[in-house]
């Protein structure tokens, strides 16, 4: 009682386009709620980071972590900010850590995981920050601050 089921080409590729515009929808909506919700201008260098970081964190296996750790895209999210003060830093970049644990549209145990590590880190240094002298009076204190958590990031990832 074998059936041939035919597939209709065409309804496949509207279907096929149908979840593409969504998952793209989905990567802008995240974008524009991250920005927006910190008074970030939403330049295209800056989405098209985001973008990159929503394809990394859906396609990047839980053993490539490194590669997330030092995606630049919460740094230029810092660096665009025009709050430049410590506490503002640290309330971006853990809010951050907290929105990144919903960001991209993989939802299976191991993309959870991979994000939720991910935060985990983000915070972890954020907190290791406070115990390194940096000149707040500086000029370029956010820059330092900045630099400090992305060699921090770096130092994580290329431990494991």
């Amino acid at each position: 009682m074998s059936e041939n089921i035919s597939i209709n080409t065409d309804i496949l590729k509207t279907y096929r386009d149908f979840l593409s515009n969504t998952k793209e929808q989905l990567a802008s909506s995240q974008f524009e709620e991250f920005v927006s919700l910190h008074e970030i201008n939403p330049t295209k260098r800056l989405e098209k980071s985001y973008l990159s970081l929503f394809k990394t964190l859906d396609t990047v296996p839980f053993t490539s972590l490194d590669k997330i750790l030092t995606h630049r895209f919460l740094f230029e999210a810092l660096t665009a900010s025009p709050k430049k003060r410590e506490r503002d830093l640290k309330r971006i970049a853990q809010s951050f850590s907290s929105f990144v644990q919903s960001a991209g549209s993989k939802n299976t145990m191991g993309y959870r995981h991979l994000r939720n590590t991910y935060a985990d880190i983000i915070t972890n240094c954020i907190s290791e920050l406070d115990e390194i002298e940096l000149d707040r009076k500086a000029t370029d204190f956010s820059n330092q601050w900045i630099a400090a958590l992305r060699e921090r990031l770096d130092t994580k990832g290329n431990k494991g």
